[in-house]
């Protein structure tokens, strides 16, 4: 086969096939072989595609996730799994937050009304005594 065979018998995608087949894997989470079969395409070209298009689908996907009103609950499945394995991941960790400002809250009230010393006013002189290290702050210990 010549080169010029090979340049006529290449097939042309147009852009919007492209986007479908990089979508149907990237959104609908589809096997990359399911894609392959469906678009009738082989990996390496598939593979440039997704290399391409993948930042261009997925913010395309995000604008419309944005754009839809909060109330439409279709707006929540429309995540991917992994999406939200990740948002409920947060909401623990959020959870566990919450927690702990709680336990420093009732850690400065009791030093404050048991030890009289309160932590909030007298933070600054703590650092220059050394008794606190100011590094979680961002400071150096003086």
């Amino acid at each position: 086969m010549s080169e010029l065979e090979k340049i006529i018998k290449r097939r042309h995608f147009p852009v919007r096939v492209k986007l479908s087949a990089v979508r149907d894997r990237l959104i609908e989470e589809l096997d990359f072989s399911e894609v392959l079969i469906k678009y009738n395409v082989c990996s390496s070209t598939f593979q440039g595609w997704l290399n391409k298009y993948k930042s261009r689908v997925l913010s395309e996907e995000s604008y419309k996730r944005l754009s839809l009103p909060v109330d439409n609950p279709k707006t929540l499945l429309s995540m991917t799994d992994k999406e939200r394995q990740e948002l409920e991941r947060l909401r623990e960790e959020v959870e566990k937050q919450k927690v702990l400002v709680e336990a420093y809250e009732l850690m400065l009230e009791l030093a404050k009304t048991r030890l009289h010393v309160d932590v909030k006013k007298n933070y600054e002189e703590m650092l220059l005594a050394g008794l606190v290290n100011g590094k979680k702050r961002g400071r150096a210990k003086r």
